[in-house]
This record gives C-alpha cells, structure tokens and sequence, in this order.
C-alpha cells in the first residue's frame, strides 16, 4: 500500500545531493530520485491541498517547484536544488514566480529540516499599494498583533525588502518598519523530520499551518481592498 508520506530515504538523498550536486551523480542515482522524491511528493501534495481545503474552505491548487536549478543568471552552477518546494494558493488566483503571488501556504523538505511558511513572497502592484494603505490607516495594528502572536509560537516574519519606508508613506508612522516589505511571510522551522513520515504527515502539517491562518486571511482581504 502506498503511504501518503516521505519517508528516512528521502533526506538521506537530498543530504547526498548536497555532498555529490553534479549531473553524472544524479543521473546514476535517478532511481532513487523517483523512488524518494517524485513519487512520495506526487501523493503527498494532493493529500496537503484536500487538508488546507479543510482548513480555508476554499478549493486548493498548487506547484511543485523543479529540482533543477535555474542557472541563466546566477552564479552557483550546481545544477540542482538540495530541498523540495511546494506552494498552495486558493484556485483562481494566479501565482507569477518571483513577480508577484496570491496569499499562500508554503512547504520546504531540506536535507536536515522541514520548513513551513505563510503568506505572500512578493505583492502585486495593487496588492502592495493595499497593503501600505492597510499600515498607514489602521490595519497595521491588526496584522502587528498577529505577527507579535506568531512569533511568540517560534515563527519567523519574512526579512523587509526595503532599507526605509517608501517615498510617501509617513516616516514616523509607527509602522514605518513594516512598510519596508514589498511582500509579506512567516515561517517556521521543525528540526523532526519525522513530521512527514507516516500516514499523518498532512494532518502533522495543517496543525501548523492552522496557526497562521487567521495571518493568511489578513492577506486575502488585501486582494478585495486592492480590486483584484
């Protein structure tokens, strides 16, 4: 029977990827790459759109990012990712790479760890232009609480984008800081890599994601204030 899970294997493989990132090693270890990483990601990400449809009563799609590394423009030229990224939005709306995203439920399966996120990596124009108007007339103080919450339970507020506010936003407003992010995140890291292994992985990951949630809906309600 197939178990909707990781399993031990597969952070075994993406830690010996780490040590041996070249074509020759993977394409003799491309078995295991399937057995390992496709196949278990190929029947764990529907199980983890069916869960967070439980949990936002809307219907879930999703990507599963490659594990070959985009390398036109960088200048690390190994030639694969060592982790194992999935992004989960609400059907509809539209998920543009590193352009912009809607509100999203974010997993990452490392070598070591597990890392669970929330939110938005980076805003559309009329999301963004929301999204400061929301700081700079009373909603800050809404999504400061719930930022002050999540981080008390070991969640991580993505890093801002910009050194000061932007041009127009009052510099002494009191979120000021928060208006240097051009997009919006929380993440928490688990060192049991054990979370995912099991036929309870989805249901292990949901408990977290429902923390964030009432964070995600601050979001959503972004994308209605902004007209998209």
């Amino acid at each position: 029977m197939t178990v909707v899970s990781f399993q031990s294997e597969t952070f075994a493989f993406l830690k010996a990827l780490a040590g041996n990132n070249t074509k020759d090693w993977f394409e003799a270890n491309k078995a295991g790459y399937q057995r390992f990483i496709k196949k278990p990601a190929d029947a764990f990400r529907p199980a983890l759109e069916t869960a967070l449809r439980d949990l936002t009563g809307r219907d879930i799609v999703s990507k599963q990012f490659r594990i070959n590394r985009d390398l036109r423009f960088s200048k690390d030229k190994t030639p694969y990712n060592t982790h194992l990224r999935m992004a989960f939005w609400p059907e509809g709306g539209r998920f543009e790479g590193k352009e912009a995203q809607p509100p999203s439920f974010f997993l990452s399966i490392e070598a070591d760890h597990i890392r669970i996120g929330t939110g938005c990596l980076v805003f559309s124009k009329p999301v963004l232009g929301a999204f400061l108007r929301e700081l700079e007339t009373g909603g800050g103080d809404v999504l400061a609480g719930l930022l002050n919450g999540l981080k008390a339970q070991d969640f991580e507020v993505s890093a801002p984008d910009l050194a000061r506010a932007p041009r127009g936003f009052p510099k002494d407003h009191p979120h000021a800081g928060m208006a240097r992010h051009k997009g919006l995140a929380v993440w928490k890291s688990v060192e049991d890599t054990g979370l995912v292994q099991g036929e309870d992985g989805a249901n292990a990951l949901l408990d977290i994601w429902a923390v964030t949630l009432p964070f995600w809906k601050w979001q959503t309600g972004l994308l209605d204030k902004a007209g998209t």
